[in-house]
């Protein structure tokens, strides 16, 4: 099966590495890292020079492979050594740490049970990293606002009613509107504009005019 037609058509990893694995005639129960993690990265190019995108996935793979190339490579497994980047495409692609694997060729479910494993690390990562953004972003948006007509904004609607809760001036806003009457009420509670009680840790605050 034609390996490049595999990979354009977003066929998994494990379909690719058994089908190169096949075609190099290497022993799926004692893989030659070296040659499988070289023949993938000449895949990866020859993509590159027909101008076809490489896939995310197939990089990072080629990275992990050659980081178990380099194990391979080892005499001693505690022997300091820098980690390898590869440049696909002009991506520079550090290799993600791995736990140690024993510096000898490896079964074919071994090295997809550790492919997995990275791969799916690196994802939840990935989706760590996009929330702390989007809070980032949030609390930018917050900062962002001229606070002082905002305070007069909440100032205006607690004058309106004398007493209330903050539950009940925000209960029908969306998250970032409530985080910008919360700081409001800390600047009027700051000017001495209000008075804010809290009977318990946690519970509703209760708001009333001084």
């Amino acid at each position: 099966m034609d390996i490049l037609f595999l990979i354009i058509n977003g066929s998994d990893f494990q379909s690719v590495l058994r089908e190169i694995i096949i075609e190099e005639g290497l022993d799926p129960w004692n893989i030659d890292i070296s040659k499988l993690a070289d023949s993938l990265l000449n895949y990866l190019r020859e993509l590159k020079e027909i101008n076809f995108r490489v896939p995310a996935r197939f990089i990072l793979v080629s990275a992990i492979l050659l980081r178990l190339k380099s194990e391979s490579l080892i005499k001693e497994e505690t022997e300091e050594r820098e980690l390898e980047t590869i440049n696909i495409d002009d991506l520079n692609i550090l290799e993600p740490p791995l736990k140690r694997i024993p510096a000898r060729n490896i079964t074919f479910e071994e090295l997809t049970q550790t492919l997995e494993k990275v791969l799916s690390e690196k994802k939840m990562k990935e989706k760590t990293r996009l929330n702390r953004e989007e809070k980032i972003k949030n609390l930018q948006k917050i900062v962002e606002i001229d606070i002082e007509d905002y305070v007069e904004k909440v100032f205006k609607e607690i004058s309106k009613i004398n007493k209330t809760s903050f539950y009940e001036l925000t209960n029908t806003k969306n998250n970032l509107e409530i985080a910008r009457y919360f700081i409001a009420i800390l600047h009027l509670t700051d000017q001495q504009k209000i008075k804010v009680r809290q009977e318990n840790l946690f519970e509703d605050l209760y708001i009333s005019l001084k």
